[in-house]
């Protein structure tokens, strides 16, 4: 099924662009998931990522958050999911041929989002943490930063629009701003980046509410016009508000959710606004594990099930 991105202008070039759109099925286990796409054992970055192209893997981690980024020779990570999905990150991540990442993003000290993290750091070269600088009266916390100073991996906490470079792409950060970071609402402390490879771009700013979206959509307005947006809070009510919605105005959301979870996400109303603006909407609870390949100007999907 082929879909156009809608007409919009990034950082002044209008870009219409056709999606070759590939769904991949029957895959029953997501830690073979590239193997059985190429036919053959992936064995380095190689393999798996053409010259001038951009992976974005939306890896399933049920009720939680991991997105990988791989270009040509360096890779980047947001967020790792929940403790006990940590082996299973690892294990993509060795299946890839990912043995270092320049970034390592963790949005928030939520467990679901950073609760991966330390077997990451145990398994995985870090070039470089980036997170808010707020903390969290948990274990799982406490867990990560131990290992951190362990690795001794340098920590940054970002500010709103700075700017940092791998390979062929970029991001920006575009939250949280200074007022929001606060350990009385983790969530609004997220670290939310614009990735930019080529004509094509992708949102993705953990759980930030609409209060951290509002001030997106101030400080920015429609420079935070996208191609695929990372739904926020796993397609939360509180979050993808209308005005983001319209700022974004994205051709894809992605929405990274458990089976039949007990927050019921993604909730009614988020997909209500979505179809209402004709958003092809992707979910790890039905597809498991999503995948977008930018080659600078076309994105295609694959996914884990039909």
């Amino acid at each position: 099924m082929a879909r156009r991105k809608k007409n919009k202008n990034l950082k002044g070039i209008p870009a219409a662009i056709m999606l070759i759109l590939a769904l991949i099925g029957g895959f029953a286990e997501r830690g073979d998931l590239m193997e059985r796409m190429s036919g053959e054992p992936v064995q380095n970055i190689a393999d798996t990522v053409a010259t001038g192209q951009m992976k974005v893997t939306y890896l399933n981690v049920g009720q939680g958050d991991c997105t990988i980024i791989q270009t040509e020779g360096h890779n980047a990570m947001i967020d790792a999911g929940n403790n006990h999905e940590g082996k299973d990150v690892v294990d993509y991540l060795n299946q890839q041929g990912i043995d270092k990442l320049d970034y390592l993003i963790l949005t928030h000290p939520d467990a679901d989002h950073i609760g991966g993290g330390d077997d990451v750091l145990e398994n995985v070269e870090v070039e470089q943490v980036i997170m808010p600088d707020v903390a969290n009266d948990t274990m799982t916390y406490e867990e990560v930063m131990d290992d951190i100073e362990k690795e001794n991996v340098p920590v940054e906490h970002p500010k709103v629009g700075e700017e940092f470079g791998f390979g062929d792409a970029t991001f920006t950060v575009l939250c949280p701003e200074t007022d929001l970071v606060s350990s009385d609402d983790t969530n609004d402390a997220s670290v939310g980046i614009k990735l930019v490879h080529g004509e094509n771009s992708f949102v993705m700013c953990g759980d930030a509410s609409e209060k951290s979206e509002s001030a997106m959509v101030k400080r920015f307005g429609s420079a935070l016009e996208c191609d695929v947006l990372k739904c926020g809070h796993h397609g939360s009510r509180t979050s993808t508000s209308e005005v983001f919605l319209k700022a974004t105005n994205p051709t894809w959301a992605v929405i990274s959710c458990g089976v039949d979870n007990s927050y019921g996400h993604p909730h009614q109303e988020t997909l209500e606004r979505l179809n209402n603006d004709d958003v092809q909407v992707y979910r790890t609870d039905l597809l498991g594990t999503i995948i977008a390949t930018s080659d600078g100007t076309n994105i295609s999907w694959f996914s884990e099930k039909e």
